[in-house]
């Protein structure tokens, strides 16, 4: 690999302190929250840099982080009264990048730094989830995400406490996972890992006096590396970099919380788009109903169908007014907040995924499939119900959800998609386990569609509750899912545009 040309721009290497850990070293991170610390810090403001981690076992970036001296290029696209720009810049937020299932000890002692402030990630909504973990060591990296939290907050704990000074040493925990009050929730998990590790009443104390936990709301679509323009991009750029990413200029962060967030975060003061609020719940909600849920919905749908991009998805004579209809006459009105508001939202929502220079993946969109249906999807279905409605449309994408894994033996999921592709996409192994067993039932009739509908809507473990109660709900997905095998994709959504 041929590390970034530095000699284009020497002024990009960095020597602000590490003041965060982030857990997350995947394009959405650089690509927002790393470009948002980049930008304040030229300001002047933020003042840090991060130490990025790497979340699971199978990650490939933090190589080529470590060959590029954490540098990388942002390629950011949108339009601006009428025009469309470009924004690239050489991002030089992340001062170094490491494995912790190598480098545990290091990890460990990068925890207990005094200028460490934050914590960072974005594990995706799966990240978030407590694992029984090994007794804690600094041999073995634990398992999950709040495992690996706390067991560095314990470190940093005793650390500070054999100097008889913890107090002021706490770090703030902003996660950027797309979870309602994902900060509330991590917090819990810690605590429960806490306990069921004996870490002591002292720790569990500096953790709730000394830690704060922001919760957050994120806003951008980060496509990632251009690989269909690579060559392009690198002639363009006169240097080779294998970490470029790709993304829109629209951007959004919202920070619960009061002044002293607003101050120690000051994105705001660096002029980006970001508001801290006592209550972000509208934020999120209209953001994760309309904007990822809409992803959620029509991505398995599009992606069996055999395309590659979400503007493709959109500009699709099927698949583009299907998720248009999904938006505006089942989301909408099934999301309790001023509808003038969310269709304000949504139009802008239609006009970022419209575009044609994001080429955002519909494979890394179905990472982690099962969770997002059950945080972007099945809420929305349910507010649809509360209020007597049945959302075909909805249905129709648990359907498209569940058939992507008709043909799954293990991760990653491998997909037969139409036209003779194929291709793959990674889940949590017990939601390919549970589905790939609910496959087993079906012998090509409808009825036994609701066999293998039924095994997957009754899992409490994958979504908390017994799904599959709703016998409407159920008989309606498993008609659909049925008519996708029978029928094939574009021909079973073509049929409820046309007899919704």
């Amino acid at each position: 690999m041929q590390s970034l040309n530095l000699t284009l721009k020497p002024e990009a290497k960095s020597t602000l302190p590490v003041r965060a850990l982030q857990f997350g070293e995947g394009n959405f991170l650089r690509g927002f929250l790393d470009w948002m610390i980049f930008k304040a810090n030229q300001k002047g403001l933020f003042n840090g840099r991060v130490l990025a981690l790497q979340c699971t076992p199978r990650g490939k970036v933090v190589p080529k982080l470590q060959a590029q001296d954490g540098l990388y290029t942002t390629i950011l696209h949108g339009f601006k009264d009428g025009q469309e720009i470009e924004d690239i810049e050489v991002v030089n937020t992340i001062a170094a990048a490491l494995n912790p299932y190598e480098n545990w000890e290091q990890v460990l002692a990068s925890g207990t730094s005094p200028e460490l402030k934050f914590v960072f990630s974005n594990t995706t909504e799966a990240g978030i989830t407590f694992v029984h973990e090994q007794a804690f060591n600094t041999d073995i990296c634990p398992e999950s995400f709040p495992g690996k939290l706390t067991a560095i907050l314990y470190e940093r704990y005793k650390a500070f406490a054999a100097q008889g000074k913890t107090a002021g040493t706490g770090l703030w925990i902003v996660p950027c996972e797309l979870l309602d009050d994902n900060g509330n929730k991590l917090k819990d998990i810690v605590l429960q890992q806490i306990a069921d590790q004996n870490l002591g009443d002292d720790f569990k104390a500096y953790v709730l006096d000394e830690c704060r936990f922001i919760n957050t709301l994120v806003d951008r679509v980060v496509s990632g590396y251009p690989r269909d323009n690579a060559a392009a991009y690198q002639e363009k750029l006169g240097y080779n970099d294998e970490l470029m990413v790709c993304g829109e200029c629209f951007h959004f962060l919202a920070l619960e919380g009061d002044a002293d967030v607003e101050e120690a975060l000051p994105f705001a003061k660096a002029g980006l788009n970001v508001v801290t609020a006592p209550d972000i719940t509208p934020y999120r909600l209209r953001k994760v109903r309309i904007l990822n849920g809409t992803h959620t919905a029509n991505v398995p749908a599009a992606f069996i169908y055999g395309l590659e991009t979400v503007d493709q998805m959109m500009s699709d004579a099927i698949t583009g007014k299907f998720a248009r209809s999904v938006i505006f006459d089942e989301i909408i009105p099934a999301v309790n907040l001023d509808k003038q508001m969310l269709i304000s939202f949504a139009n802008d929502v239609v006009d970022r995924f419209s575009d044609p220079s994001m080429h955002h993946q519909l494979s890394s969109i179905l990472m982690n499939c099962t969770s997002k249906v059950k945080a972007r999807i099945l809420p929305t279905i349910l507010d649809a119900r509360a209020k007597g409605v049945l959302p075909k449309k909805l249905c129709f994408a648990l359907a498209a959800y569940i058939a992507l894994y008709r043909h799954a033996a293990g991760v990653p999921v491998q997909v037969q998609r139409e036209g003779g592709k194929s291709g793959e996409f990674v889940d949590d192994a017990y939601a390919v386990e549970v589905l790939t067993k609910a496959w087993s039932t079906y012998q090509k009739t409808e009825a036994s569609a609701l066999f293998t509908v039924k095994a997957v809507l009754s899992d409490t473990k994958l979504w908390g509750s017994d799904i599959s109660s709703d016998v409407d709900l159920v008989s309606l997905v498993a008609r659909l899912l049925h008519a996708i095998c029978s029928d094939g994709i574009a021909a079973t959504m073509q049929d409820l545009l046309e007899h919704n």
